[in-house]
């Protein structure tokens, strides 16, 4: 499994929140979203929070990355920067991806401001 982050940064360029939404797991996924200060279990919120950002025109640059790939489950964090509306925004995200039956979903993304400083 390589390029479910790409494929995520492209969903977000689409600027529709249906396409970034389905991508995560529809019962277990979870998103702790950058511009949020809730946990988003399941489809229904994760897809309220895309609709929310997705008003603003959205770009994602990928910084780095780090990969930790088996047959069913892969982990990737790093840095990205959220561009919004032209003001581009620092962050670090960790995805949790599962293998359900053929396809891969978002178990679990994290992302949060990263912090100024050492």
């Amino acid at each position: 499994m390589t390029g479910m982050l790409e494929t995520w940064v492209e969903k977000i360029r689409t600027n529709d929140p249906n396409q970034v939404a389905e991508l995560y797991h529809p019962e277990d996924g979870l998103l702790l979203g950058t511009f949020s200060d809730i946990e988003r279990p399941g489809h229904d919120l994760i897809l309220k929070y895309f609709e929310n950002l997705l008003k603003s025109q959205v770009d994602v640059e990928i910084v780095t990355q780090h990969k930790h790939e088996t047959d069913s489950l892969v982990a990737n964090s790093g840095l990205y920067n959220f561009i919004v509306d032209g003001k581009t925004v620092k962050a670090r995200y960790t995805f949790v991806f599962i293998k359900t039956g053929d396809a891969w979903k978002i178990l679990s993304h994290h992302s949060s401001v990263l912090p100024e400083g050492n």
